[in-house]
């Protein structure tokens, strides 16, 4: 072995702690880089094969009702390749064990399920029978949420008539891979499942015999999507059509997207972050050892080694490290992936997750990697290799001396603190780069919480201030306020409140979305709409209130004129003026005074929602006598809804947060470990003069950390700020149709992150602290000057 390559050894040995620290740094650079591309390519693999296995349409539209014959008509569209009408329906479900209300909507499956669009896989059991009356196939979560095997028996009420069902088998689908239920857009497998059914038997048990009421279309490759969407709704309009959307528009597909999406917006974020911090640390540890190394760089000059090999024995220093660096977190990058896809596969239903782990994700990250390590490695191989051999073999000059205005403010202060000021001041860029990268660790771990923070201010505005009721019920078509009385008469029920619900087309201009209007009752306390300060805002007696991204989208503000088609019915259109433009944070709709409502259609108040108040330990006996009415389709409480958000949000946000925690604590460790350890290093000879001159190892430990005490407490408050301006980016990401969230923390979150950092600095802060104890002060007097 070269006598360089020995040194090399030797060096990484000697200095063995601080170069694990680094590559840990790397390491969490790489891993979040090859964790995040890696579950997104594996699932956007299994996305693609599943949607391409069971033919997953390219349009879909809801419809009141249309004859079959419809469906030559739309086959013969330009482009359209194959076309599928459905009868789908929303009914409930007798389960037994259930103490809540329990949903599913049912789909009709063709009698050849080879030919269909939407095929869906069979997991346990067989397929429906064709021509079967009493025979289901569930979705998988739903079967896994209540224990479900085929053989199983439940009963439905559909269309007021109790219907007995057997469970032959157990699926998934591309169309419900995310089986969102209907009130807050996540899936709730206790309260919502998926049924498909013979086409016959459930075209008999709703109505619709020859009819269809949902359609499906694929396209031919180079179809216009647009163009084709645009006809299908010429097509469907006189049945009550609701709009067609293409895949990227369908709920399932929607979030799926979103999911990969924010992955690889994740991969591009948190590498550089650290890989950033990892470069600094490399620059800053060489430098110091250059410092120390003085003497044998001249020795080694004088001995004959040329510039350009001293110039790569530092390199290969950074090159260990970083190695080291990509092996950890290329490891930790694969068990990362494979945690985020064990965590995906509990709300996304594919068949199969086909893990895909690209060699040049690998190839990327080390190239990342090598190319920040050498890049901040190589300003200190400059000064390596730029020292003239006469001049290294003295010491290093101190730097010049200056009287300044702070020297003069701490003369009052002890010695040990000056020393610390003196040493700070001396270095102001290294103090400044330190200090931002303590700052980017509390801000890295204040940014995980301000998702659940805000996540939990929406859940209190909308569950607590906006909707106020205990239960929600949805009725089987929209009735008289009669209803609402009925309702409100009860036993349990302390008060009721209805609202009309309609499916709308809102146009401004060229501009139109699909949307429903809602028709609240006047001065109503169950469902209060609220101002941008997040007040409750009075309903306008007159006019159109509007969701502020609906608003946005369509470029209206209060005063403009909307143009309001129905989409049901006789499908007539009216302008109206906006009146107020409303705060809410799911979805999106608008808002009318249910009487002023009424007036515009030409009928007298109709609801087919109801809200109800509810005294707390009544409610599950009111939701039992809800029930059992005939007109109920179904029933809802917020109560549950929110503790479904909380469960499943939480358990995204907790991995996060930890995850996070995780990564600032190595950022914190990295910096002031380091900084530390290089510093006891080069002054080792100066505090073992102050030892021999009566200062207390106590004391000696002050002038040691007193400068890395600093570095945290000016990084953390600047961190704080940048904290919360990354969550507030990360929340802007959210697609603002499905859900906004104001940005929120507690003075908790905020106390979490300064204790996390300030800890992880304290315990490497300790470790130098016990180093320091053990100088030998014989071995270090006698060192040559």
């Amino acid at each position: 072995m070269k006598a360089l390559q020995k040194k090399l050894v030797r060096d990484l040995w000697r200095l063995r702690y601080q170069c694990i620290t680094i590559a840990v740094l790397v390491g969490c650079g790489i891993a979040s880089f090859v964790a995040a591309m890696a579950a997104s390519a594996s699932m956007q693999a299994s996305r693609d094969a599943f949607y391409k296995d069971a033919q997953f349409a390219d349009i879909f539209d809801y419809l009141k009702s249309a004859p079959r014959s419809v469906l030559d008509r739309l086959r013969d569209l330009p482009g359209v390749a194959a076309v599928e009408g459905r009868v789908v329906g929303d009914f409930r479900l007798e389960v037994d064990g259930a103490s809540e209300p329990v949903v599913a909507r049912f789909v009709s499956l063709a009698s050849t399920i080879e030919d269909h669009l939407n095929q869906i896989k069979i997991r346990q059991g067989r397929p429906v029978e064709p021509g079967a009356t009493n025979e289901v196939v569930v979705n998988e979560a739903f079967a896994q949420a209540w224990g479900f095997k085929p053989g199983a028996r439940i009963a439905a009420v559909i269309n007021e008539r109790r219907a007995k069902l057997t469970i032959v088998g157990i699926a998934v689908s591309p169309e419900y891979a995310f089986a969102a239920g209907p009130g807050t857009g996540l899936p709730d497998p206790r309260h919502f499942g998926i049924l498909w059914m013979a086409e016959d038997a459930l075209s008999k048990a709703t109505n619709q015999v020859g009819a269809f009421n949902n359609v499906a279309l694929k396209l031919a490759v180079g179809t216009d999507e647009q163009e084709t969407i645009r006809r299908v709704d010429l097509q469907l309009e006189p049945y009550g059509g609701l709009s067609a959307v293409g895949r990227a528009d369908q709920p399932s597909a929607k979030l799926v997207d979103q999911k990969i999406a924010q992955l690889g917006k994740l991969a591009k974020t948190l590498p550089v972050i650290f890989l950033g911090i990892a470069a600094f640390l490399l620059n800053v540890l060489l430098s110091r050892i250059v410092g120390t190394q003085r003497e044998q760089i001249a020795t080694l000059k004088a001995l004959g080694y040329r510039t350009r090999e001293l110039s790569q024995h530092y390199l290969q220093f950074a090159v260990a490290i970083c190695t080291l660096g990509v092996v950890f977190g290329i490891a930790l990058g694969v068990l990362g992936a494979h945690a985020l896809l064990t965590m995906y596969a509990r709300y996304f239903k594919f068949p199969d997750f086909i893990f895909r782990f690209h060699a040049w994700a690998i190839v990327g990250g080390a190239f990342v990697a090598f190319a920040a390590g050498l890049a901040g490695t190589l300003s200190a191989v400059r000064k390596a290799v730029a020292i003239p051999p006469a001049e290294a073999m003295r010491p290093e000059a101190p730097p010049t001396y200056h009287v300044n205005v702070l020297d003069r403010f701490s003369r009052s202060l002890s010695p040990i603190v000056r020393m610390v000021i003196r040493d700070a001041q001396r270095r102001p860029l290294r103090l400044v780069l330190s200090a931002g990268s303590i700052g980017l660790a509390t801000a890295i771990v204040l940014a995980g919480s301000v998702l659940g923070d805000s996540i939990n201010e929406v859940l209190r505005l909308q569950f607590e201030v906006s909707h106020r009721e205990a239960i929600t019920v949805t009725l089987n078509s929209a009735s008289s306020w009669r209803a609402v009385r009925d309702v409100a008469h009860v036993p349990g029920v302390i008060n009721a409140e209805g609202e009309r619900v309609l499916p709308v087309r809102l146009s401004a201009g060229p501009r139109s979305r699909t949307t429903v209007l809602l028709g609240l009752q006047s001065r109503g306390d169950l469902h209060r709409l609220l101002d941008v300060e997040k007040r409750p805002l009075q309903l306008p007696p007159a006019g159109l209130s509007i969701s502020r991204v609906l608003a946005d989208f369509l470029g209206l503000r209060a005063g403009a004129e909307v143009n309001i088609e129905l989409l049901e019915s006789d499908r007539r259109q009216f302008r109206v003026t906006v009146t107020a433009v409303v705060d809410d944070y799911l979805g999106f709709a608008g808002y009318m005074d249910a009487s002023e409502l009424a007036r515009l259609l030409g009928e007298s108040p109709q609801a087919n929602v109801i809200f109800a108040a509810v005294e707390t330990r009544e409610v599950d006996e009111v939701t039992e006598r809800l029930n059992a009415l005939p007109m109920v389709a179904s029933i809802s409480r917020p109560d549950l809804d929110r503790g479904l958000v909380h469960t499943q949000v939480a358990d995204v946000f907790t991995v996060l947060s930890v995850m996070l925690a995780l990564f600032a604590s190595a950022i914190a460790v990295g910096v002031v470990y380091n900084n530390a350890r290089i510093a006891l290093e080069m002054r080792s000879r100066d505090l073992a003069t102050l030892r021999i001159l009566g200062f207390t190892r106590g004391e000696l430990a002050g002038v040691l950390l007193g400068e890395q005490a600093i570095q945290v407490i000016l990084g953390i408050i600047p961190g704080l700020f940048l904290g919360r301006a990354i969550g507030g980016l990360w929340l802007s990401t959210i697609d603002r149709e499905l859900l906004r969230i104001p940005l929120s923390l507690s003075a908790s979150s905020y106390f979490a992150a300064v204790c996390v950092v300030t800890f992880a600095g304290f315990a490497s802060a300790l470790v130098v602290r016990r180093q320091s104890d053990l100088l030998d002060l014989v071995a270090v007097l006698k060192a040559r000057d």
